[in-house]
């Protein structure tokens, strides 16, 4: 059986119509997502759409990371709003009963953070072992700025509800 020309070319032509209509649609379904009209919105609907969607790329990334590298992420998050005395984010994050059993108010935990963490905050992770549907991190908190033996080795027990959902609790020294 001979190919002719024609034929070659009428297929060349139909792959690419069909890679041309498969580039078309993913154009067409990213501009759909970001198509978000701003210029209708108070600043809190904007400022709350960028959150949203800062909320989920970060799940995204989140998403990509394995166990260990998840909960060192949420660990680091608590111990920048620690370190920028973001408080009340902190103290957000704490698992409820942890809450009620070593800091029952708000005003309890802040004076605690800010008389036992370090002002400035270096972070070593020393170990890490899952239990069950928990997770425990050995720390070494630093100040970067301090003598070497300023060091406080600290468990930080992660228990995550689903991606970016998670609660803290640790040792109390």
């Amino acid at each position: 059986m001979r190919v002719r020309k024609n034929d070659k070319l009428f297929v060349i032509i139909a792959v690419i119509v069909i890679i041309a209509m498969i580039v078309l649609a993913i154009v067409i379904n990213v501009k759909s997502k970001d198509n978000i009209d701003y210029s209708k919105m108070t600043e809190e609907e904007i400022a709350a759409v960028v959150e949203e969607q800062v909320n989920e790329m970060e799940k995204n990334d989140l998403g990509e990371m394995g166990e260990r590298d998840r909960m060192e992420h949420y660990v680091a998050s608590f111990i920048e709003a620690i370190e920028n005395k973001e408080y009340e984010d902190a103290y957000e994050m704490l698992y409820d009963d942890f809450k009620k059993n070593y800091f029952p108010n708000y005003a309890d935990f802040e004076e605690y953070a800010k008389n036992k963490f370090p002002s400035m905050i270096s972070v070593e992770h020393t170990n890490f072992e899952r239990n069950g549907d928990v997770y425990v991190l050995w720390t070494k908190l630093s100040n970067p700025m301090g003598s070497k033996n300023s060091a406080i080795e600290i468990n930080f027990v992660v228990k995550e509800n689903d991606l970016n959902d998670f609660d803290i609790s640790f040792k109390i020294f």
